[in-house]
């Protein structure tokens, strides 16, 4: 009986020095990433797989909305930029309504790893006016990067 609770214990400890993997050296090379900040902090909006940000335009004042684009992975030597656009099948809101700064082009500049989007949005019509959403959505065409799958999507809600 004593050998055998030696062997097993043997065989466990042989295990978890086995487990303990100590290469935290790992670096992110594989494939360089987009995603936006405010879809990694926030929590997904109910029913959807990204979240909805209050915009807070009001009657008296436009309101700006700046999102900040990370790169996930080496950081470049040239500048990286990045299209942004409307969703145009989770846009409700009319194209009247918002502009995206220098077109939804945002830069990420070279050794830095992060671009700034720019979104003004109009004042709304009243206090009471309804509520329609902007869904922003990362390029997926370009070679030079990809769009994180969780994080790509971003969207705001503004009174009309």
């Amino acid at each position: 009986m004593k050998k055998i609770a030696t062997l097993v214990l043997c065989t466990l400890a042989l295990f978890a020095v086995y487990a303990c993997d100590n290469s935290i050296d790992k670096v992110f090379d594989d494939q360089t990433l987009i995603e936006f900040q405010p879809a990694v902090l926030n929590s997904n909006a109910v029913g959807r797989t990204y979240p909805i940000i209050s915009s807070g335009n009001s009657v008296t004042a436009n309101a700006t909305v700046t999102a900040q684009v990370n790169l996930v992975g080496r950081q470049r030597s040239s500048d990286l930029t990045v299209q942004v656009f409307p969703d145009p099948t989770s846009t409700t809101a009319p194209t009247s309504s918002y502009t995206l700064a220098n077109g939804g082009s945002v830069v990420i500049p070279a050794g830095m790893s992060t671009g700034t989007l720019t979104m003004m949005v109009a004042r709304a019509t009243s206090a009471t006016a309804t509520l329609a959403n902007v869904v922003l959505v990362i390029d997926s065409t370009s070679a030079d990067f990809k769009p994180s799958q969780n994080y790509k999507r971003i969207g705001y809600s503004i009174r009309q």
